[in-house]
């Protein structure tokens, strides 16, 4: 039940997060590596910081924005841990498509 609860209160703070998230291309990108991130950590309960992941994008090529930042895994269990999250994502006129995501301990 403390899973579920859990992931809910996640649910629910993404989706107040991504209603006050702008339409630049360092949040759009933010919110494509989030979502990556917590499809590559199935099955484990993830914090990721859109906000800073945002503030991090570094421009590669015009059309590449490279970002990290740190995320929670476990968050709210006794194994809670934090890694860094680096995420590269191509742009192709709005659309933002995460090209590589890897967790970094």
């Amino acid at each position: 039940m403390r899973c579920n609860a859990i992931r809910v209160v996640v649910l629910a703070a993404t989706i107040l997060m991504l209603a006050g998230c702008g339409g630049s291309r360092e949040s759009r990108a933010a919110a494509a590596c989030a979502d990556a991130a917590k499809e590559r950590a199935a099955g484990k309960i993830l914090a990721v910081d859109r906000k800073a992941l945002a503030q991090s994008a570094k421009a590669e090529t015009e059309s590449i924005l490279a970002l990290q930042a740190p995320v929670t895994l476990d968050t709210g269990l006794q194994s809670e841990y934090t890694q860094t999250l680096h995420c590269r994502v191509q742009f192709s006129g709005n659309d933002a498509k995460v090209i590589a995501v890897t967790f970094v301990f």
